[in-house]
């Protein structure tokens, strides 16, 4: 995918194409291209290594999947002994390091090699710790703009006005979401799907969204995506017309997000922003 950045966001990047530092993390939201800038900035070295979350079938999943502390442990046998020219790795996601693989990812960090780079990504760096967050340069991506979007999606073929309202509503500003969803007519219909969801659980009564969590607060996956959809719509009516009831609802929803993402009881979590 060509690099698609925020015109501020591509400053940064160009900066950083030009002095790398030891250890950099890149965070932005969902679908804003963090993977595809840290490959755009790994052309400043060469690629040592891509350590990525798995699932038990050592298969990358990115939604589920984890980065193991035996990575981690691979990564620092790599990164041992001289290099003469610069090496990079990238750790995708890298809020999905469990405790154990950040402790020894850590290490990492405290006894840097000259010619080691580290570049992180995360779409939620809370998660990381403080003590890595403390070594890092800690840069922030923005979604792109309108106008950025709309030549994105000219670019992609998509001339239907009716798709483009669809596409703009699930990920404008998201140059890799939109990418996926208009050359991925699967995933596209799940996300579509997912948004409309979120959508008529913000606006449903009481009972209705109470009917919502018990149909999914089996999945943490699931109950995920909808409170992510759901801050999502919420930050762009915000955008449009600004109210401290709309301040409210997300502050409510940022907070089951990240209770979800600790690992709190799902429905517990879920049923707080209902009643």
């Amino acid at each position: 995918m060509d690099l698609v950045l925020h015109p501020a966001s591509q400053h940064l990047v160009s900066q950083l194409s030009h002095r790398l530092p030891q250890s950099l993390l890149m965070s932005g939201p969902k679908g804003v291209g963090l993977n595809t800038a840290a490959h755009h900035l790994a052309r400043s070295g060469e690629l040592l290594a891509v350590i990525q979350p798995q699932n038990i079938k050592e298969q990358v999943d990115n939604e589920l999947g984890t980065i193991s502390v035996e990575s981690i442990r691979k990564l620092y046998a790599q990164t041992q002994g001289k290099h003469s020219s610069r090496q990079i790795v990238i750790i995708d996601n890298a809020d999905r390091m469990n405790t154990s693989s950040q402790s020894a990812f850590l290490k990492l960090l405290e006894e840097p090699n000259d010619n080691i780079h580290f570049i992180l990504t995360s779409h939620t760096p809370s998660q990381l710790k403080s003590t890595i967050m403390s070594r890092v340069q800690h840069s922030v991506l923005q979604p792109i703009t309108d106008q950025q979007t709309t030549d994105l999606l000219t670019s992609l073929s998509v001339t239907d006005p009716t798709k483009q309202a669809q596409l703009r509503f699930i990920g404008a500003g998201l140059p890799a979401e939109l990418t996926r969803l208009a050359t991925d007519d699967a995933y596209f219909g799940e996300r579509a799907t997912s948004m409309g969801a979120a959508r008529t659980f913000l606006q449903a009564s009481t009972y209705d969204r109470l009917l919502v969590v018990q149909q999914i607060y089996t999945s943490r996956d699931k109950s995920q995506q909808l409170v992510d959809d759901a801050v999502q719509i919420v930050r762009r009516s915000l955008s449009a017309k600004p109210q401290p009831a709309l301040i409210t609802q997300l502050e409510g929803l940022l907070t089951v997000r990240e209770r979800l993402q600790s690992n709190c009881n799902v429905r517990l979590s879920l049923a707080s922003l209902v009643l």
